[in-house]
């Protein structure tokens, strides 16, 4: 009873803070895009152009470069992923809660399902349940680890898909939530395209190799030493331990590219919330 009295309790005081707060579709989406913008500005200037010599702070790394420390596994742009991941749980789950209040019980489940899936999409990146379960636990062949993979992210997606199929029409409309929505799925179902099916395909090393490519045209070559020194680490390493380890192509793809999409999928999603919200209420 305590427990529960203290969560009410909780939950009144952020509901009337979340009532009184001026916050908007247009504060996430500048926040969201300008760190983003930020992290690529100080990938060009150090890992591209080695401004100031910084490209040497980073030799210490399996990868020397600044993306790879910006974009990795519980970095700054996963950080600020989790941020937003949480925003969504506790927004949505707000709004439908103020929904469910007003009777309007079809768009209530719409924004609970989609809190649901905020939850779920924090519990995958923060703790890595995909990785513990599927790589950890089991020594699966990689086309068998690839199609799990594939349906691990599809029952994530059920959440927010389902939500707009079964009650999408009571929500959506010719309004910026719409559009919002739509360009979050998007940004979404990219970054699981990148992580799921087409993982298992040569278009994943290609694109890694695309941008590799672009990197080193532009970065000279002293960056291409550095990512073929690089490269002959990994193949040290993954002899020395016995591990499959990505190499420098597929971590651009796996890191900054799939991170990106990511991001901008769940602050899209965090707009659409708020435009809501702002419409409705």
């Amino acid at each position: 009873m305590v427990i529960r009295n203290a969560i009410d309790s909780f939950l009144t005081k952020l509901e009337r803070r979340f009532g009184e707060t001026n916050l908007d579709h247009r504060h996430t989406l500048f926040l969201g895009l300008s760190f983003l913008l930020l992290m690529y500005i100080g990938v060009f200037l150090v890992d591209i152009k080695n401004i100031f010599g910084l490209r040497a702070l980073f030799h210490g790394r399996t990868v020397p470069a600044l993306w790879d420390l910006l974009f990795t596994e519980a970095g700054p742009v996963e950080l600020v992923q989790w941020f937003f991941l949480g925003g969504l749980t506790v927004i949505s789950g707000l709004i439908s809660g103020r929904l469910r209040e007003r009777g309007e019980h079809r768009k209530s489940r719409f924004w609970l399902f989609f809190s649901i899936a905020g939850f779920l999409f924090l519990m995958e990146d923060a703790g890595n349940v995909r990785h513990f379960f599927l790589r950890n636990l089991f020594a699966l062949d990689w086309t068998v680890l690839n199609v799990l993979e594939t349906l691990y992210f599809g029952l994530l997606a059920f959440f927010p898909v389902y939500a707009v199929v079964r009650f999408g029409k009571d929500i959506v409309g010719k309004n910026i939530t719409t559009k919002l929505l739509i360009i979050g799925f998007i940004f979404y179902g990219s970054a699981a395209v990148l992580s799921g099916p087409l993982e298992a395909t040569e278009y994943d090393w290609r694109l890694g190799d695309g941008i590799y490519n672009i990197m080193v045209g532009v970065g000279g070559e002293e960056l291409r030493e550095l990512y073929e020194d690089a490269d002959q680490r990994i193949l040290e390493l993954e002899r020395e331990r016995g591990v499959t380890m990505m190499d420098v192509r597929t971590r651009l793809v796996d890191y900054p590219v799939e991170e990106s999409l990511e991001l901008m999928g769940v602050v899209f999603l965090v707009s659409s919330a708020l435009s809501y919200k702002k419409e409705v209420f």
